[in-house]
Order: C-alpha cells, then structure tokens, then sequence
C-alpha cells in the first residue's frame, strides 16, 4: 500500500449528519463571525517570474459547534492570474490528499513548482489559482504529526523486524501519538466533512461567489463533499485520480494492491523487448520477496531527512512496501524489472532511488499523521467488513503480506483513537449538481481504471479522460490533461472530445518506436477516452 496508508495503518464527537445542517444556519445569527482570514508576509521567496502572491492564515473553530472554543489555521496562498479576467472564478487546490500529505508550502518546500503545475488553466488564463493545506496538515496549526512514529521509523527501518515485531513498535508509537495529540486537539474534528465547512468559510471570507474545485487523490473526496454539502458554493470540480466515498478501498485492499504489482510487471510483459530481457517477472519477485525475507540486504540511500548514509534494511516485506510507492509514478514502470534483477544478483543501486523515495515520505515532518487516521477512522472504517477483507488478503499469496500486517494495524489504531463513526452518508455516492471532469491513470496503483469508470458513472453532469499509460496524478504528468482540463473550467458544458484526441495523439507520438521496429503501439495506449456528460 503507498506509505500514507502506511503512516496511517502503522499508527492509523459525531460529526453527525444533524451538525452539517444545523451548523450552517446558526453559526452567523449566533456566534459573531468565529473565523477570519489573517493576511501574513509570504513565509517562502518568490522572484520576479511569479505572478502577484498573496499569502494567509485561515482562523476556523476547530468544532463549529462550538465556535467560542478552541481555534485551528491552516495556510492559504493565492496567485493572482496575469491578465485577470473578471467573469472567471479562482480555482481551489484542496491540498495534496494522503489523507494527511502536505501541499508543500513550508519555506524549506515551496518553489515555483506551485503555480507552474496549474499555470496553463489558472494564472495564465486570466483564472487565480488558491492553495491550501487542509486542517491538521503541512503549515496547519495545530500539525497533527506523529513524531513518534517518525523516531520508531527512523530507528526501526536501521534493523531487520520481524512483521509482529514492527506491528508491536508502531502500536507503541500510536499511542504515545494518541497521549500527546489528544491534550490539544480533538481528534474527531478532522474529517472530510468539517473540511468541507472550512473551505465555504473560507470562500465567504474571501469573498468569493463560487469555487472551481480542484481535488488531487484523496483532496478529490474534499472537494466531492463541498459539493454535496455546499453546493452553492461550487462552479465546476476537476477530480484528478479521484478517490470515491462510495468505495470502501479498505475492503478491496489485498486484490487492489495485487493488481497494483500485476500492472507494473505486465508494463515489461507488453514490451516485446523487455519481456525478453526480463522473462517471467512474477515468479521471480516472489521468490526474491521470501529471499529477502530470510536474507535481507542493507541499502545505503541518502534521504531528505538524513545527514549521513542511511542503512535501509530491506527484507522482502519492505520491498513490496517501496515497490507499491514507487508504482505511484508511471516512470517507475521500465525500471521495476531492473530493480528486481538487480536485487537478485546482489546489486543494491537500482533500489536506491525508490527505497529513499520511500524514506522521504515516511519521515515527512509536515505529514498529518493523526489527522490521516481520524479521516480512516471516521469515514471509512466503520463500513469495512474486517473479516472479509482478511479473508481475501489471506488469499493473496506472497505479495499480499503487507496487507494482512496493515489489517491488523488499521483496527488497532481505531480502537486508540476511540472516535464515533460517520454516519451512512460518508460511504454513500455524491453527485454534485456542478459539472465535474474525472482524469484518471491506466496504471494508478491506488484504483484500477475499470473501478474509477464504474464509480464515476454515477456522477450526473461529467466528463472523463483516461490515460492508460500514465499512474496517479495524471495532471502533474501530462501538460496534456491539464490543459484539457483548463478548457473545461472555461466552459464546463463543453465536451472535450478534440481535448481527448490531441492527448491520444500526443501520448501515441511519446510511443513511438525507433525507425525500423515494427512494433505497434500498443491499443492499451490510447488515452484520452471521453464521453458526454451520463445521468446515473
């Protein structure tokens, strides 16, 4: 599973569905304005390429029952478009999803990175582009971090752990979190629900008629709630690599990661040049997986959060752990069966780079630990059936050993953090009044495309763009998709079939086989698959 999951499975009052309601309608007539917005000096260096910078502090009750009590901030960082035109709304990035990453706005992190990836459907087309990381996250106050969890990693990943062995150190580390945290916040306050009531405060304070909402992974569940909760507040949504209430992942976790794996090695299978050099790729990572287990190997890496070499001990339970992170980036895919014959004559240099990737996240100071389980623990755990899900991971073989570990965690950690359940309609389907675009990767790790094109299907008013050649995130991957998406926010009724065909052609052309190979490109390249809008 991706190491946010791990986070939260490692260490994974009723935001009842009455709240939601009654809340809205008495939080002005009775409480004087219990949030505001806090204009700061930017925290981070900008120069003179960037557009116009503006940056906050969003002050919200962190319980919008109670607005007198305690408050929380989160950042807000508004880029003004270059030439502004007036009748186009901003578009809000609801963070960078996890639940728990952080949108990497502290000083260390910002660059232009920030604007740049949205440039071509926001400041470049006369559109103002907001981010946000959402409460308990990145430059939140509070940062719901486990830094408990971050020294027990640290520590723990120098040796060679035994799966109950790392279950008992990460059980320990949850609820030294849980003593901490739960003296200053209230953990059953982070949620996607009362994020979705700090993004209409926000926008009230900011004065702004509608949003165009802009959710990346589990982000795209925030801005899927705003719009059924605040559907006034809501223009268009561009869901990229969405993840849906509607589907309990928890339950499907063992068959999903399975597939995430079959994916990377039929990437290799498909080539005949690859399939050649690297035959019969499954087996062999099977056997290098129960190889490690009795053998590990160290791996030097250098990391973000390291000054020294760090000796990554990799057992073959940690290996499928790196794998499935690094299968979240579709360039991965022509280096996974390099890693897995590297790893089988000895060679540790080609698992570096993933296996540091892997560490980087793991040891992310700005990762919302404890806000990333009370989502798990609020609004989807309670609908998972536990019992068949560790059926089917028992089930799963070789590969699915991470699964069957992460189980357990995952119940652990909920009886901790003790919170109440959502309701039913957390795990319901929503279907926003607004128009809404849905781009999606062939080779995502964390949802199959044929999952995402069933639950998409029961969005009313939506457009959807496959990319069978691209993983998660496809927006940041393809300027492509993302200026498909631009022309959508410009006219949300328009369908973007010529959108789809300039992507396919573009994808087909990065294909392309050396003069003189006969090769085709293969039919599962075709991206850019569109329909019209479906009522469900």
């Amino acid at each position: 599973m991706s190491v946010s999951l791990l986070r939260n499975a490692f260490l994974l009052a009723l935001a009842c569905f009455a709240l939601s309601a009654c809340d809205r309608g008495t939080s002005q007539q009775q409480v004087e304005n219990p949030t505001r917005l806090i204009p700061k000096p930017c925290w981070f260096e900008t120069d003179r390429n960037w557009p116009l910078t503006q940056c906050y502090m969003m002050e919200v009750p962190e319980n919008y029952a109670k607005p007198a009590g305690r408050k929380v901030q989160f950042p807000v960082v508004r880029f003004r478009a270059i030439e502004p035109d007036g009748a186009k709304q901003p578009l809000l990035h609801l963070g960078a999803g996890g639940p728990g990453a952080s949108m990497g706005l502290e000083p260390e992190n910002a660059s232009d990175w920030l604007w740049l990836n949205y440039a071509a459907m926001t400041v470049d087309d006369g559109r103002d582009l907001i981010l946000m990381d959402p409460r308990g996250t990145g430059m939140s106050e509070p940062r719901l971090t486990c830094s408990e969890f971050i020294e027990d990693a640290d520590t723990a990943f120098r040796r060679n752990l035994m799966p109950d062995e790392e279950n008992r150190v990460f059980t320990y580390s949850m609820e030294r979190c849980y003593s901490r945290l739960s003296k200053e916040a209230d953990l059953a306050q982070y949620n996607s629900a009362v994020i979705a009531r700090d993004v209409d405060a926000l926008r009230r304070q900011l004065e702004v008629e509608k949003f165009n909402l802009y959710g990346v992974s589990y982000a795209s569940r925030y801005a899927l709630t705003v719009a059924r909760d605040y559907p006034e507040a809501v223009r268009a949504l561009v869901l990229n690599s969405a993840v849906f209430p509607d589907i309990i992942y928890t339950q499907q976790l063992a068959q999903d990661s399975l597939d995430a794996y079959q994916r990377g090695l039929q990437y290799c299978l498909d080539d005949k040049l690859c399939h050649s050099r690297y035959p019969d790729l499954k087996r062999r990572l099977e056997n290098l997986v129960q190889t490690l287990d009795e053998e590990p190997v160290t791996v030097p890496v250098e990391h973000l959060y390291s000054e020294e070499e760090y000796p990554f001990v990799l057992n073959g339970q940690r290996l499928l752990r790196v794998l499935f992170q690094a299968l979240y980036n579709e360039n991965f895919y022509s280096e996974l069966p390099e890693v897995i014959e590297g790893l089988e004559e000895g060679n540790v240099e080609p698992v570096k780079k993933p296996v540091a990737g892997f560490m980087n996240i793991l040891l992310d100071p700005y990762f919302g630990d404890a806000a990333g389980i009370s989502h798990f623990c609020y609004e989807e755990a309670p609908f998972v059936d536990f019992d068949k899900a560790r059926a089917s991971a028992a089930d799963s073989g070789v590969l699915g050993g991470p699964v069957r570990t992460d189980l357990s965690l995952m119940q652990v950690q909920c009886r901790i953090w003790a919170i109440p359940s959502a309701p039913l309609l957390e795990s319901r389907p929503i279907q926003p009044a607004s128009p809404v675009m849905v781009l999606h990767g062939g080779l995502d790790p964390v949802l199959a495309a044929e999952d995402a094109d069933e639950a998409r299907r029961k969005l009313p008013n939506h457009q959807w763009l496959l990319f069978p050649k691209l993983a998660h995130d496809v927006i940041s991957a393809s300027n492509c998709a993302e200026q498909a998406a631009g022309r959508f926010l410009d006219d949300p009724e328009q369908q973007q079939r010529e959108s789809a065909m300039r992507c396919r052609r573009e994808e087909l052309a990065a294909q392309r086989q050396p003069e003189g190979d006969e090769q085709p490109a293969p039919e599962a390249s075709t991206a850019g698959d569109t329909e019209p809008p479906s009522s469900s």
